[in-house]
């Protein structure tokens, strides 16, 4: 009898691990500004599939390039220091290749602004919590690998569109 229970237990835990489903996601991030040059950030989802259309997902990103203006001497510069979120992601399956999905969650953020004009400079910090959300869609190129495009919006950062990767585990 206790061979039966463990090995229907073994069973039950195969089952599970089958239908459990962890992916990555890297994504290069850019943001929508009145600058000349907007900045962008590598943003880095991990995420858990409950099912094929529920997942919770965890975001990390930093800045890797700096929105600039520049006008009647003076210059301005924006840079994205840290981008982190958690999200409730919904998706739909058009097809085998193709996959459309929203994302609604939090995201924590710190940014600096510098301007100056000549021998004069201002430096300041910003940071914040607010309601992120978004909508994409995934191409697959595998049952294990996809490319996205997405619309994110992180409150009073704002946001943009982002274009990325996706792994399967």
């Amino acid at each position: 009898m206790k061979k039966l229970v463990l090995v229907s237990l073994l069973g039950l835990a195969a089952v599970s691990a089958q239908a459990q489903s962890v992916y990555a996601d890297v994504a290069y991030q850019m943001f929508d500004t009145d600058l000349t040059t907007d900045p962008a950030a590598v943003r880095g989802i991990v995420g858990y599939k409950f099912n094929p259309n529920l997942s919770v997902e965890g975001m990390l990103g930093a800045g890797v390039r700096d929105g600039k203006d520049a006008s009647m001497g003076a210059t301005a510069k924006v840079k994205l220091d840290r981008l982190a979120g958690i999200y409730a992601k919904s998706s739909f399956k058009v097809n085998d290749s193709f996959e459309l999905y929203g994302r609604l969650g939090y995201v924590n953020y710190k940014a600096t602004a510098s301007a100056s004009a000549g021998k004069y400079s201002a430096k300041v910090s910003d940071s914040g919590s607010d309601v992120s959300y978004g909508v994409g869609a995934s191409y697959y190129l595998s049952p294990n690998m996809s490319v996205n495009v997405d619309y994110m919006n992180f409150g009073d950062l704002e946001g943009g569109v982002a274009v990325g990767l996706k792994f399967s585990f």
